[in-house]
């Protein structure tokens, strides 16, 4: 009895520790689909979070979109882009609730960030419902790649 006890909790800890390695990880550097930027994702707390790590050359170098006037000479790099996202409990590979912001509009948008894969993020900004929408695959890419800009 005893010993079969320890063999289920053994198997149940086994099993906790393999969900846990196997949820996705959205952190890392990815090239926005237009492939002017680099957003660099990291965990916030319990949320996520992205700011500018890139700009191509030529791209924005400040928030001049933003509707705030006394913000839009703010520098687009390390500029925070998404934030306040949590992630789903039934389904590890999205997070949601969070906000985006397009800086080419001056806009913030709720969005969804959804891992495909270790190297694409699906992201859907919206109003309203995820059906008003426009979405983006971003891909992932080596900092190395993409040297961080200048503050």
């Amino acid at each position: 009895m005893f010993r079969t006890l320890a063999l289920a909790v053994f198997a149940l800890t086994l099993s906790a520790f393999s969900a846990e390695a196997a949820a996705p990880d959205p952190t890392g550097y990815w090239l926005t689909e237009n492939k002017r930027s680099v957003i660099k994702i990291e965990k916030c707390g319990e949320s996520i979070c992205g700011n500018v790590h890139w700009i191509i050359d030529g791209g924005m170098q400040t928030d001049s979109k933003n509707p705030k006037t006394d913000m839009r000479m703010r520098p687009m790099c390390g500029l925070p882009i998404i934030y306040d996202f949590k992630n789903n409990p039934k389904n590890l590979k999205v997070w949601e609730g969070g906000k985006i912001y397009k800086a080419d509009e001056g806009s913030i948008y709720t969005a969804t960030v959804s891992v495909i894969s270790d190297k694409e993020l699906y992201v859907r900004g919206y109003v309203g419902i995820p059906l008003l929408g426009k979405s983006q695959t971003w891909t992932k890419v080596s900092p190395r790649d993409y040297p961080a800009c200048k503050k």
